[in-house]
């Protein structure tokens, strides 16, 4: 397979995956939710929402920006082993 075919997976690969990241955001825009949803509606925990400090999830709930950050340096790393992979002469 040539190194500009590999690109074109490479780059299908990504774009795929934004698109996929993107939906459900895009969905939320067009189509708003209907009724009392965990946000709104009726007051929960003294009117402040779903915060899960207050309610009572845990200390552990305070590390879930680890998985996002977890994540992006996943992907960060892939694309630069990739870029590192399709770079190297073949032998």
């Amino acid at each position: 397979m040539s190194t500009k075919n590999k690109w074109f997976i490479g780059a299908g690969i990504v774009l795929g995956l934004l698109v996929l990241f993107a939906l459900p955001f895009a969905w939320q825009t067009l189509f708003q939710a209907q009724g009392f949803g965990m946000m709104g509606g009726y007051p929960m925990h003294d009117g402040l929402g779903f915060l899960p400090m207050r309610s009572g999830l845990g200390f552990g709930m305070s590390f879930m920006w680890l998985i996002p950050l977890a994540l992006l340096t996943l992907i960060g790393l892939s694309i630069a082993a990739l870029i590192k992979y399709l770079r190297t002469p073949s032998a």
